[in-house]
């Protein structure tokens, strides 16, 4: 191994001068687990970072900003940028940190401290290097990001976390974490428990068997348990329940403790004061002021002030939203994960089920085999349990209500008034719902799918008409107004016929044979198979355009054109749609006004204005651009186009057999000089010239210039990239974001 005093010169060369001469080691590479690097010197392995150049021998924990390393067997702290946080001087470094949810890039840290252990003492570090306290205890822990419980002469005391000072001296059996009130702390003494303030003052003395945590909907409260019985004490300390209970048990939902007599359960508030005597063998949590009671086998419901809603003489009580989904505490819990950078359709899911449960709630209840349903409130009801089921269906903010009696089903509305009477067939095929597809385009809460077994219609419960009367029929909406509608010919058992309706119930498209909707162009206009060609008509069934030569038989062409990445790459997204007929550069505007290019070889879709083109000279194909009134924005000169992985605004130009880039507005990023070009990340592009490689960035700015053999990404390091292992020549270097220079030198590559 190394001796110390080398070592000791290597460090110090390296970390002076966050080193303008570079240090020169026999091999180095990546450490996929920090943010240092490996490095080998006389045929040993150590770590090093890329940064400041602090040696170590190895890298113990790394856990948010800070790291724990050690050299010669002594311990030190490092933070994630390199800063060597204490001396080569200590036992062990634990890393103690904490974070609430689920980690990710970025996440706030509550605290981070660095344990430090010395002679069998401890001490603590903060994350700025900051000495909170020497190695001195017998332990430590960590109330919180304020608070350190310290141990000395076998009992404890806590200091501040700020200054070291000692706040409480050590006077208690055991300290603990009180997860009601954060400035509060556990305290046990002689086998008993109490609870103390941060800065010292005993709040609930240790005279108590045992505490717990009283978590109620707008309160907080401790529980101690003494004599057998149980009691509640507030946030100052004062007893406001005595110690007479056999149990008391928080009810979710509400301010109320459950207590039990006799085997019976009741209900108090926090002063003590009965709320609902022990009368029920179970009181569930409450939803929105409702709690279900259960005695004798039957269910029955009690409100906020514990009066009887409906007496226990029910098989079921059910509470469910407007969505039919059936609520347990009242708190709508989405199963989606918090996350970062929400997407847009995250955001619009969670907007949905805000939406959803902020509407009424309902009671289904059950009773003697029937089900009916009933308001909230008052708990009276909108439908009797006359029914063999009920399913509460919510269509776009608008609640109804599908009541099933034997094989047959009725409609009606959120008040129990009927809008369809019972007499349609309930559906004997669940896979038949595939008949009617893309419902939740239709953005009307008046305008729903009705089924009679595996027949179809669409009804309007506003106008209390049907659009579409239920018949052998398939559904498909194609956007918020527009719904396209198969069924077989008539006279055939076979032949399909489709036809284009509006919401209104109005014909778009009457019942044609053999035509097939492929997709919506724009909201007003459509585009169709008919036999097999394409039409587009426009939302008054007028055909747009047409031509026998746009058919389904294929549209092929032998010029690679790269498609933009970009969401908003969408037919008409710059006002011309390309119709690919062979041989003919023709586009046609929303009006289907004919648009032709043909003083081009080949026009590619437009995107931004933009369209990329081949001219043809001689033999010679050459790529270019144009905007959507043919004027050359990209005179065509290129031999080549195509798309940069990770990089969709910009695009790969190749000319006399050299390589640059444009971006999508034309632009020249790079000048067509480079023997190769790659992504190298999201950020950086990769140039080689006369097989030397170097980066730029998105602009075409040179990071570093074209001069190394070889270039590597550090994906343990920053922005996924940094520091990049170059090799130039016989040597391999560790270069920082933002400089040319490397810090550290290899003759060879650790792999």
């Amino acid at each position: 191994m190394i001796n110390k005093l080398l070592l000791f010169l290597i460090l110090f060369t390296i970390g002076s001068a966050t080193a303008q001469t570079p240090v020169i080691f026999d091999a180095i590479g990546f450490d996929n687990s920090s943010p240092f690097v490996k490095v080998r010197k006389a045929s040993e392995i150590y770590f090093c970072h890329p940064v400041t150049g602090v040696l170590v021998d190895d890298v113990k924990d790394h856990s948010g900003d800070l790291l724990s390393v050690v050299k010669d067997g002594a311990y030190a702290v490092v933070h994630t940028n390199g800063k060597l946080l204490s001396d080569f001087e200590y036992d062990e470094v634990t890393l103690l940190t904490h974070y609430d949810g689920q980690w990710y890039a970025g996440i706030h840290y509550n605290y981070q401290f660095a344990q430090t252990k010395k002679k069998g003492k401890y001490g603590l570090i903060d994350q700025q290097g900051k000495v909170i306290c020497e190695p001195r205890f017998q332990e430590l822990e960590i109330i919180n990001k304020d608070i350190i419980g310290f141990k000395e002469n076998n009992k404890w005391g806590w200091l501040s976390a700020t200054d070291g000072e000692i706040i409480q001296p050590p006077l208690y059996d055991e300290l603990g974490r009180n997860y009601l009130f954060k400035d509060m702390l556990q305290i046990h003494l002689n086998g008993k428990q109490g609870i103390a303030h941060k800065s010292g003052k005993v709040v609930i003395p240790p005279t108590y068997e045992g505490l717990s945590n009283i978590f109620l909907k707008t309160r907080k409260y401790t529980a101690f348990f003494q004599n057998n019985a149980y009691g509640l004490i507030d946030s100052l300390g004062t007893v406001v329940v005595p110690a007479v209970h056999k149990s008391l048990i928080p009810v979710r939902g509400s301010d109320f403790l459950k207590i039990e007599e006799r085997g019976l359960q009741g209900l108090i508030d926090a002063t003590g004061k009965e709320v609902t005597p022990p009368l029920y063998d179970k009181i569930n949590d409450f939803v929105r002021g409702h709690a279900i009671v259960e005695k004798a086998g039957r269910v029955g419901l009690i409100d906020e002030r514990g009066e009887l809603l409906l007496s226990p003489q029910y098989d079921e009580i059910e509470f469910k939203n407007s969505a039919g989904q059936t609520m347990f505490d009242g708190v709508r819990i989405s199963l989606m994960p918090s996350v970062v950078n929400a997407s847009k359709e995250y955001l619009e899911r969670l907007a949905a089920e805000a939406k959803v449960d902020a509407m009424p709630y309902y009671l289904r209840v059950k009773d003697r085999g029937k089900v009916g349903i009933f308001d909230w409130q008052k708990a009276k009801p909108i439908l009797p349990a006359n029914f063999t089921e009920i399913a509460i269906v919510n269509q776009q903010g608008e609640t109804y209500f599908y009541a099933v009696n034997g094989n047959l089903y009725g409609i009606y509305d959120k008040l129990g008034k009927e809008i369809l009477p019972p007499k349609y067939r309930v559906q004997s095929d669940i896979y038949i719902n595939r008949r009617y597809t893309y419902g939740d385009l239709n953005e009307s809460p008046y305008i729903f799918p009705v089924y009679d077994d595996k027949r179809l219609g669409i009804y309007n419960s506003l106008k209390k008409q049907f659009i579409i009367p239920v018949g052998n029929v398939e559904i498909t909406w194609l956007n918020a107004q527009i719904f396209e509608i198969r069924r077989k010919e008539e006279g055939t058992g076979y032949t399909q016929e489709s036809a284009v309706y509006n919401s209104n119930g109005e014909v778009v498209i009457p019942f044609t044979k053999d035509i097939y909707l492929v997709k919506m162009l724009t909201d007003n206009l459509l585009q169709a198979e008919q036999g097999s060609q394409y039409v587009i008509y426009n939302m008054k069934g007028e055909k747009v355009f047409e031509r026998p030569e746009w058919n389904r038989s294929g549209y092929y062409n032998n010029y690679k054109i790269p498609e933009t990445g970009k969401e908003d790459a969408k037919p008409f997204q710059s006002g011309l749609f390309k119709i690919k007929i062979k041989g003919d550069n023709l586009f046609i505007d929303e009006q289907g006004k004919q648009f032709h290019f043909n003083d081009f070889a080949y026009v590619g879709e437009f995107y931004d204005n933009l369209a990329w083109v081949v001219s043809k000279r001689g033999d010679k194909m050459l790529y270019g651009a144009i905007d959507t009134k043919g004027n050359v924005v990209v005179e065509p000169q290129f031999d080549r186009l195509d798309a940069i992985n990770d990089h969709p605004d910009l695009m790969l130009v190749k000319k006399k057999e050299k390589y640059g880039v444009l971006n999508l507005q034309g632009k020249m990023i790079l000048e067509p000089i480079y023997d190769m070009i790659n992504s190298f990340s999201p950020e950086l592009i990769e140039i080689t010239l006369k097989d030397k490689s170097g980066l730029v960035d998105r602009n075409g700015k040179i990071v570093l210039e074209p001069r190394f053999d070889h270039l590597r990404r550090n994906y343990n390091g920053k922005n996924r990239t940094w520091p990049i292992l170059a090799k130039e020549g016989n040597e391999f270097s560790f270069i920082n974001e933002g400089t040319n220079k490397p810090i550290i030198l290899g003759k060879s590559k650790i792999e």
